[in-house]
């Protein structure tokens, strides 16, 4: 059995990464939300843990593309875990 490694690419800084070292973000009824434990249904997108890569994200409207969302984004929630979790 091989031991491959799933990648993934952060939608703000474009890098490509493991899983296990990114968030996954999800949308629900236009609030983002981070999906702490991979367990919540709905289309991901995947996000370094750093406030530059969010804010890059949220800037380019990478999420909304990630997503496949079309309106507008309350990125409050998202914004507050970070500011409280990142140096």
């Amino acid at each position: 059995m091989s031991d491959k490694k799933t990648i993934r690419t952060c939608v703000g800084c474009n890098k490509k990464e493991e899983k296990n070292k990114l968030i996954r973000i999800i949308q629900q009824n236009g609030e983002l939300l981070i999906d702490h434990k991979n367990l919540l249904g709905s289309r991901g997108a995947n996000l370094h843990k750093s406030l530059d890569c969010l804010n890059w994200a949220i800037k380019t409207k990478a999420f909304h593309k990630a997503l496949k969302f079309s309106g507008a984004l309350n990125t409050s929630q998202v914004l507050n875990e970070f500011s409280s979790e990142v140096p």
